[in-house]
């Protein structure tokens, strides 16, 4: 996000306003959706002013301001950030905490419609023509309390939906019994369409699209995991115990809340958002299905060999009970090439073969593996979704040869996409995919970010190309193109950010070690060939020489051996 103070446009990129449009569709409002970083409101209706008006403040001079500019991330143009044209977005409770919710095929129309408002921004009218508050309007449009809404044609599949009319009409939610009217004409939420605990579908708004690209999660789906099956009573015979995915409230079984909200959270891989939390109240497998106060009494425990053989003190639960995904998945992201991001999926870097990632099956992918804190506070091995980014950066050495404190900071897409426009990289493996990754190609980009951007400024004074672990820079200045290993060097930067894989659980006949030993301690006799411990993980999504994929072995990525 760009810093509230900037002094440069340079400096400038994703703003608040642009968090209220397009991550507001998964934040439920209020905070950085309504107020700015000085507590101010962004617009007050009532006072018809700014927040920062209220300060003593005027326009000219918050130009550079993070909460009241918005640059455009194609073109670099920046705007005043119209807050008095969308409203603020106040808290949405009924995002979680309506009951009937509009179900179509599968899809969860009341997100939809949210999202689809907020993404308009300040291009939302009605059918007249008039200016709609989109941001004000989102939370009213979500409940489908409208006479007119209409969807724009323009926007690209897989990208979330923008909406180009909207006509508030509550009369819509009286008729259907969501809203309903007191002796004074006053209208009121429905008691009966309001559910204290949130089903299913109110977290699958939000969780399906990211949860897909960086986990592969299926949900609504019985045979892709027990505990959807389990707990809606749908792995049993009697049909008429059935609960409908419209009810399905399995999430909050293992994820309760309070009045707090503070939804219970495992360990996540990657964030770092209130760490004090992770497995407060918390269901885990372990709390589950192994004895003690907490344990299900319908949750099996585990007592075959594979378990009691010591496995459970090394290995998560997860280890063996998530196997594979089926879900297609980003493995890759390729920002550097284009300066738009190019994305790899599981089904082309990995196959159903887990020793050879080119199988023509890609009916399934199988997961790495990494150490991290279990319930019990103790490390075991957990699976993970390495995804694998390629971007650029401007390297601040602090002129020091001691690496540790160096600074690698990524360059606004918006700045890189101009000065690279003109470059022409290879496919040098045919995929269709253009990349950059040969020494040649990386000199020339080096060479281009080194200019400047549309407002004059130098994109960078020392750019670096930051990919499959290493950093490569230009070392004379003259197009002579170095790497390093950023972590053997202790720079703190990353190229490979481990999604914790937690969903999806299979059944014991499904699980790892279900064939016996040999599922994981089998072939190769201590060499290779165990298809979990020597199955190959994407690493480098194109290798300098020819732009292929570079794997190792899980056993090279955690230093674990099976034998």
């Amino acid at each position: 996000m760009a810093a509230k103070t900037n002094t440069s446009e340079s400096q400038i990129d994703k703003t608040s306003f642009w968090y209220g449009g397009l991550c507001g569709i998964c934040h439920p409002g209020g905070g950085g959706t309504e107020f700015d970083r000085d507590g101010e409101l962004y617009y007050d209706v009532t006072s018809s002013q700014f927040g920062y008006e209220k300060l003593g403040m005027m326009a000219g001079d918050v130009t550079l301001d993070g909460d009241y500019a918005e640059i455009n991330n194609k073109s670099g143009a920046l705007r005043a950030a119209p807050w008095d044209v969308t409203g603020v977005a106040e808290p949405d409770c009924l995002l979680c905490h309506r009951l009937d919710r509009t179900i179509d095929s599968g899809k969860n129309m009341n997100w939809i419609w949210r999202t689809a408002t907020l993404r308009a921004k300040d291009k939302l009218e009605d059918g007249a023509g008039g200016s709609v508050p989109a941001y004000a309007a989102a939370a009213t449009a979500a409940q489908g309390w409208f006479s007119t809404f209409a969807l724009s044609s323009s926007v690209p599949a897989g990208k979330p939906p923008m909406a180009t009319d909207l006509g508030i009409d509550y009369q819509v939610g009286v008729t259907n019994g969501s809203l309903v009217e007191d002796a004074e004409g006053n209208l009121r939420v429905n008691s009966a369409s309001v559910v204290g605990t949130p089903v299913d579908y109110a977290c699958w708004g939000c969780h399906v699209t990211p949860d897909l690209k960086k986990r592969g999660r299926i949900w609504f789906d019985e045979a892709e995991d027990v505990h959807y099956a389990g707990l809606n009573n749908l792995d049993d015979a009697d049909v008429g115990n059935d609960i409908p995915a419209a009810a399905s409230n399995a999430c909050t079984y293992c994820h309760p809340s309070g009045l707090d909200h503070n939804i219970a959270k495992g360990n996540a891989e990657l964030g770092s958002v209130r760490n004090d939390t992770d497995y407060v109240n918390f269901r885990s497998c372990r709390e589950c299905h192994l004895p003690g106060a907490e344990k299900d009494p319908a949750a099996p425990e585990p007592t075959s060999s594979v378990h009691t053989a010591g496995h459970l003190a090394s290995m998560s639960c997860e280890f063996c009970h998530i196997p594979y995904k089926t879900g297609v998945a980003d493995w890759a992201v390729d920002n550097a090439t284009t300066g738009s991001t190019i994305s790899y999926k599981t089904n082309v870097l990995l196959s159903a073969d887990p020793l050879n990632p080119m199988d023509p099956d890609k009916t399934r992918w199988y997961p790495a593996f990494k150490s991290k804190v279990d319930s019990d506070g103790v490390s075991r091995l957990f699976p993970v979704k390495r995804l694998l980014s390629v971007w650029w950066g401007d390297w601040d050495d602090k002129g020091t040869m001691d690496k540790s404190d160096d600074q690698i900071r990524p360059i606004a897409l918006w700045r890189v996409r101009p000065a690279v426009a003109g470059l022409s990289p290879t496919d040098d493996d045919s995929d269709g995919k253009v990349e950059v990754n040969t020494p040649t190609e990386i000199a020339a980009y080096i060479a281009a970010l080194k200019g400047n951007d549309s407002y004059g400024n130098q994109i960078a004074a020392n750019p670096v190309l930051v990919k499959g672990g290493d950093v490569y820079y230009d070392a004379t200045g003259a197009g002579q193109i170095e790497s390093f290993d950023y972590e053997a060097e202790g720079v703190h930067t990353e190229s490979s950010h481990p999604f914790s894989i937690n969903h999806n659980v299979r059944t014991p006949a499904e699980a790892l070690g279900s064939g016996g030993c040999g599922d994981c301690h089998g072939g190769g006799g201590g060499v290779g060939g165990t298809p979990v411990f020597d199955r190959l993980i994407p690493v480098d999504p194109f290798r300098e020489s020819d732009g292929t994929p570079f794997y190792k072995t899980v056993r090279e990525l955690t230093g674990v051996s099976p034998f």
